[in-house]
């Protein structure tokens, strides 16, 4: 009974688990489907054309500025094409008002994007504090799984199984020796198996991988 238990318990977490990961990848998707779309803006060479895109894309993707949605990798890249943008229209010839407008929303996003990165880092430093304080296991679990959410996020996108994201997941945990990778395939590995896949030979792996981990932290203790 116990053991029955606890397998439902386990079935529930990782159920809870996988429902958080398929929110966050499709918000995830839709950051990389903006940006993306910002990145061909940027590759215009029509001044004109390039003025009405930028505008249009401020309009649909303004809430990024509010919502805790982009990750410092993201600001970067969103700074660097919207500096390639403005040198674009810059160099066209006249100054309407709507390219005026462009150019203020532009100079408003570096600046805003330039105050989040900050409050992202400093939130960053904030975490590494708590994962000091060992005996916080809820706060420290909670934040693996945001962690392997997020990864799986990645992963995940363009796929269209999951025995492929689990693949990369197991490379990654051995080539990289990541632990989040390691955490994220056994959740894989165990949602698999519950689905009445074999996994026998991921599970192999992974035992492989979770040796490397471990003489990796022997090496560096």
């Amino acid at each position: 009974m116990k053991t029955d238990f606890s397998l439902r318990s386990l079935e529930g977490l990782l159920e809870a688990f996988l429902e958080r990961m398929v929110h966050l990848k499709h918000r995830r998707l839709g950051v990389l489907g903006g940006i993306n779309r910002l990145d061909d803006i940027a590759r215009y060479t029509d001044s004109n054309e390039i003025t009405d895109e930028v505008g249009d894309w401020f309009a649909v993707h303004n809430r990024w500025l509010t919502e805790s949605v982009l990750k410092p990798a993201d600001i970067d890249r969103i700074g660097k094409m919207l500096g390639e943008i403005n040198g674009h229209i810059s160099a066209g010839s006249g100054s309407s008002p709507a390219t005026r407008k462009v150019v203020q929303e532009i100079d408003r996003w570096q600046k805003k994007t330039g105050r989040i990165r900050g409050k992202l880092v400093l939130k960053r430093g904030s975490e590494s504090v708590e994962k000091s304080d060992n005996s916080d296991t809820i706060s420290l679990f909670g934040s693996s799984l945001e962690f392997s959410s997020a990864l799986f996020a990645d992963l995940s996108g363009g796929k269209k199984h999951l025995l492929s994201v689990l693949d990369d997941s197991l490379k990654s945990a051995v080539v990289q020796k990541n632990k989040q990778a390691l955490l994220l395939s056994a959740y894989l590995i165990y949602y698999l198996k519950l689905n009445g896949y074999i996994v026998d030979p991921f599970v192999k792996r992974l035992k492989a991988a979770e040796r490397l981990h471990k003489e990796g932290n022997t090496a560096h203790a």
